[in-house]
């Protein structure tokens, strides 16, 4: 038995509305062809790994592609609100150059102070680092020394990288996360060490 938890971070492939550059959030957005086909992809790299468990958020882009990696391994997926993306309120649906027009003074409050300042209706950086590393360490503690995936969103990946090199999370979004890209972190008793980020279906 190893001393430590990998745990693969897998972004949700390309989805239906993509092309449209906005905020998805808690929306619930279906994967697009092209990300279904992405998704195949890291399967097809996974499918000879050890891999105990695998989590997922619940909304459909995750849990969908969660099932496509799952299915060669006969697991079950674990889906929870917890993985979700973060809650991005009256700004979900709309562009970044929207928010800055209809709720500029938020936008610039958000834009200076992401951890303590929620889209209307949203979350704080903080609100989704609180809930995720929860989850987080409730996963390892129950998966010890074993391998598991993680299939979430940008967010969620950004957050639990930023956790374990000690980061803070208003430098969340200098990490870039690809669709369908790959993280991968070990996670010990006292510390965490990031193995790969943003790696590609070829790892």
């Amino acid at each position: 038995m190893k001393d430590y938890t990998r745990v693969y971070l897998i972004r949700h492939g390309h989805l239906v509305n993509s092309h449209t550059g906005v905020y998805n959030g808690h929306t619930d957005i279906e994967l697009s062809p092209e990300g279904i086909a992405q998704t195949i992809a890291v399967a097809e790299k996974f499918r000879d790994k050890s891999i105990s468990a695998i989590y997922s958020s619940d909304l459909r882009r995750c849990r969908d592609g969660a099932e496509i990696i799952a299915a060669p391994h006969g697991l079950k997926v674990m889906p929870g609100k917890a993985l979700r993306e973060m809650n991005f309120g009256c700004w979900e649906g709309l562009t970044p150059e929207e928010v800055q027009s209809k709720y500029t003074d938020v936008w610039h409050k958000w834009i200076a102070d992401p951890v303590g300042t929620s889209p209307p209706g949203g979350e704080t950086l903080r609100d989704i680092q609180g809930r995720v590393i929860k989850e987080l360490e409730t996963i390892i503690t129950r998966h010890m020394g074993e391998e598991i995936i993680l299939f979430t969103h940008a967010g969620v990946s950004r957050i639990i990288i930023c956790h374990a090199i000690n980061l803070a999370i208003e430098n969340c979004f200098r990490i870039q996360q690809d669709f369908c890209s790959i993280s991968i972190v070990d996670f010990f008793e006292a510390t965490a060490v990031v193995r790969l980020m943003n790696g590609s279906a070829g790892m």
